[in-house]
């Protein structure tokens, strides 16, 4: 009932009276079954000629809602399948033009009723370009002979869908006909009756006219039975001439065949011919010239090697470009036999290239020594640069060789590195010394401390990365163009990097990256980084032995430097982050250091503790290195270990405040460092502390009062005591009751009273003074601010008491012996008087 209700709908807001629906389906797609409102497939007609069937899907919007989402027609639907035909499912999926749908119908009787009308409207206005009907229950391979049973309900249903409404030009053609015969329309009985008989009169008209043309009919057929004799004769003709064409194809095959042959033979002599003269071309790129100049090539004179690179050049190109198909044949065999001569070339020259590499070395160690300086290697890089090409063409065609001969000049050159590395730092770091010494000497007599000043620092840094500079980007420079690193193709060829022997300067290869590749790295490292990092190392230490705090100095002019380098191509730009990666690794172990000795705050006996020293030594750190990180783009390095030392600090501060050899009580060691603390934090203003110099205040404001609690029942010790009973007292009986209590009587009042004259509470209070005098430090400024504390302290427990007398001793009439005014008089004097 709810399609049919559907159905209904959809006829009424959709399709009306141009189109009658004739199947519908309710479906939802398989990948969208979440969807909350279903779609549906609906098959319709038109209503008028010609008659065309269509495809809508429609969209349920909201209740009772529908709209047209895509239309197709009939001839769009490319193939329907039923999913499994033997199991009832109510899964389906339609090809319509380029597109396919998967859909779940709500029931698989709605999917088969639809499917089956889809096939009857395609069997009827389709036939000859039916779509595909796969896995569903209706005989879709012969739709011809498909015979529908006859019954009453299927005849009815035909008629249904078969019925065509009648159009505008049908019905004035049937009312001309009812006006001609003057009848109405209530008269069909007699329109019937005039009707036949005007179809009586037509039959009898065609019948005479049928008679009328025997003659004529006869005559057609005497010439249709003619055309049939010479038709037979045209087809025998044919016959003959089909025969005759047959044999004319054969002949004309043969003669094609015959021509395909002898096109193939001529392919096939002109592909051998173009393959022998490559042959022979290729067996002439080896001279025995050639061979003769590898064999007796003397590598030691640099005109004969332009000659050798030529000949080993040909070698490899007839090695290389020798396709694998030729070399069976025995021409080539023949020639390849003579290239053992290769071998022996190949020995001798990493043997002179050892040779050489070990003797340049030991010679450029021997050179002048300059103080101050490194000795440079262009001498040692000219000698070596004629050979250059023979090391490119070793790593086109002896990768193994190549690498071999790498590692050996590797092997020489490091060595000569170590010395050279070992006697500059001798001087440097002697200089190092020298200069601390003479910097003491100025420095005693105005009791500093020694040490070195940011301008000698920074010009034995400048002499220190002003002597590597040229001689590691120099040897860089020589090692990529003598072993074609980075460059384009491994073989030799007119583009080879011309040699230059330039002491210094940026690294000129145009295809080397702005960044130091792994190529470089592998090559370099071996030579550099021993030798580098344990001199580096030493020079750091040796700028620190005099006074560890210079390490504050170095980290910020060798990090000023790393951020304004612009070596980004060259090693030298890793030797430069080494040396910045000693220097901070020295850096952190300084902080540690200081934090360590903030934090180990020892007590070895039994004495008074005042203004922790560390407290001092905090200061003084912050101080030193806000001077020497001034306008540092490494500010953040040091604000963390700020963090770290005020962390360090506050714990010696902990430490001191709970050792058992302390005689001070712990809220005053707590609340004299902490105020130090905040006073320090307070005068440099760094933002990064900011939060703990707020801690550091609100400790001591917090120990001060814990003091001021622990000490201010002393004065008026047993008021204080008496009056803490009746508070007590009061939580379990009314106030007014208070006084009816014997220990508490208004007589035990007036005795605990009268113990505290006026002249007993000044003695408590100067009393108390003095223990505050002795407990702070000498001239604390933290002594005035105590006692102040104590006067409102104080002051505040009067007013209590006062309080507990009004509510519990209403109307006695008793009072304190001293007025508030009093107390203030009294901390007044004391506090002048002292």
């Amino acid at each position: 009932f709810r399609m049919n209700a559907i159905r209904s709908s959809l006829q009424r807001q959709l399709f009306q009276d141009d189109e009658r629906l004739s199947a519908i389906v309710s479906v939802v797609k398989i990948e969208g079954k979440k969807k909350k409102r279903p779609s549906y497939l609906c098959l319709t007609l038109s209503a008028e000629h010609p008659i065309s069937v269509r495809i809508y899907l429609v969209k349920e919007d909201k209740e009772d809602s529908y709209r047209k989402k895509e239309k197709f027609q009939l001839r769009d639907v490319r193939a329907v399948d039923g999913i499994n035909p033997r199991k009832p499912m109510p899964d389906f999926s339609i090809t319509l033009s380029d597109r396919t749908f998967r859909l779940t119908a709500s029931t698989c009787e709605e999917k088969d009723s639809f499917i089956r009308q889809l096939y009857k409207m395609a069997s009827k206005f389709f036939p000859f370009a039916m779509p595909d009907f796969m896995n569903v229950p209706i005989p879709v391979d012969e739709p011809a002979i498909i015979v529908p049973v006859p019954n009453q309900e299927e005849e009815e249903a035909q008629a249904i869908e078969e019925y065509q409404p009648i159009s505008a030009k049908e019905e004035l053609d049937f009312r001309r006909l009812l006006a001609s015969t003057e009848l109405k329309l209530d008269q069909a009985d007699l329109f019937v009756k005039a009707l036949s008989n005007q179809l009586q009169s037509l039959d009898g008209a065609n019948i005479e006219s049928m008679m009328g043309s025997e003659k004529a009919v006869n005559q057609l057929l005497d010439v249709l039975d003619e055309a049939i004799d010479q038709v037979t004769e045209l087809d025998k003709e044919m016959n003959r001439c089909d025969s005759i064409l047959c044999v004319v194809r054969d002949s004309v095959e043969l003669i094609e065949e015959k021509d395909s042959l002898s096109v193939v033979e001529r392919k096939n002599k002109e592909k051998l011919e173009k393959e022998a003269r490559k042959l022979v071309a290729h067996l002439d790129i080896l001279s025995n010239k050639h061979l003769q100049v590898l064999s007796e090539a003397n590598i030691s004179d640099p005109a004969s090697i332009a000659r050798v690179v030529e000949a080993a050049r040909a070698v490899s190109q007839f090695v290389a470009e020798t396709p694998k198909t030729l070399r069976q044949m025995k021409a080539y065999q023949d020639q390849n036999s003579k290239l053992s001569v290769l071998d022996l070339f190949v020995d001798r020259l990493m043997s002179h290239l050892t040779a050489l590499f070990k003797n340049l070395a030991e010679r450029s160690d021997a050179n002048d020594w300059h103080s101050l300086s490194i000795p440079k290697q262009s001498q040692r890089h000219r000698l070596l640069s004629p050979l250059a090409d023979i090391v490119g063409w070793l790593k086109s065609t002896r990768e193994n060789v190549y690498r071999a001969a790498i590692d050996r000049y590797i092997d020489a050159t490091r060595g000569l590195y170590q010395r050279i590395f070992d006697k500059f730092f001798d001087v440097i770091c002697n200089e190092v010394n020298q200069t601390v010494a003479g910097a003491g000497g100025d420095r005693r007599s105005s009791g500093s401390s020694d040490g070195m000043n940011a301008n000698s620092l920074s010009t034995l840094i400048e002499t220190v990365l002003g002597e590597l500079n040229p001689v590691i980007t120099s040897e860089q420079k020589f090692c990529l163009r003598f072993f074609h690193i980075n460059s384009e193709g491994n073989h030799l060829g007119s583009d080879t990097l011309s040699m230059d022997s330039g002491d210094s300067g940026s690294i000129g290869t145009r295809g080397l990256d702005k960044q130091v590749n792994e190529q470089v790295r592998s090559l370099m490292g071996p030579l550099f980084d021993s030798s580098l990092s344990s001199n580096l190392d030493r020079f750091t230490k040796a700028c620190c032995k005099s006074n560890r705090s210079n390490i504050l100095l170095l980290f910020v002019i060798m990090s000023k430097k790393v951020l304004s380098s612009t070596e980004s191509g060259s090693y030298y730009a890793v030797t430069f982050g080494s040396l910045v990666v000693l220097i901070k690794r020295q850096f952190d172990l300084y902080m540690e250091t200081e934090a360590q000795s903030l934090r180990d705050v020892k007590l070895t006996k039994k004495t008074r503790v005042g203004i922790l020293t560390t407290m001092d030594r905090l200061a003084q750190m912050i101080r030193m290195s806000e001077d020497r990180f001034k306008g540092s783009d490494r500010r953040t390095d040091l604000e963390k270990w700020y963090v770290a030392l005020v962390k360090a600090t506050c714990e010696g501060i902990e430490k001191a405040a709970c050792s058992p050899y302390t005689k001070s009580p712990p809220t005053v060691v707590r609340f004299e460092n902490y105020h130090q603390l905040y006073q320090t934090l307070s005068e440099q203003k760094i933002a990064c502390l900011d939060n703990y110099r707020k801690e550091a205040k609100r400790i001591c404001e917090e120990n001060i009062d814990m003091y001021v609690r622990e000490h201010m029942g002393r004065p008026l010790e047993k008021i204080h005591l008496y009056f803490e009973a009746v508070s007590r007292a009061k939580d379990r009986i009314r106030a007014e009751e208070i006084a009816y209590q014997q220990q508490f009587s208004k007589m035990e009042l007036k005795k605990v009273i009268s113990q505290y004259p006026g002249k007993e509470v000044r003695k408590g209070l100067e009393q108390l003074y003095k223990k505050l005098e002795k407990h702070l430090v000498d001239n604390s400024s933290l002594l005035q601010v105590v006692w102040r504390n104590m006067q409102e302290a104080f002051i505040k427990q009067l007013q209590s008491y006062q309080q507990i007398m009004a509510e519990c001793y209403p109307n006695s009439k008793i009072d304190l012996e001293v007025s508030i005014d009093d107390v203030l008089s009294f901390f007044s004097d004391i506090a002048q008087s002292h």
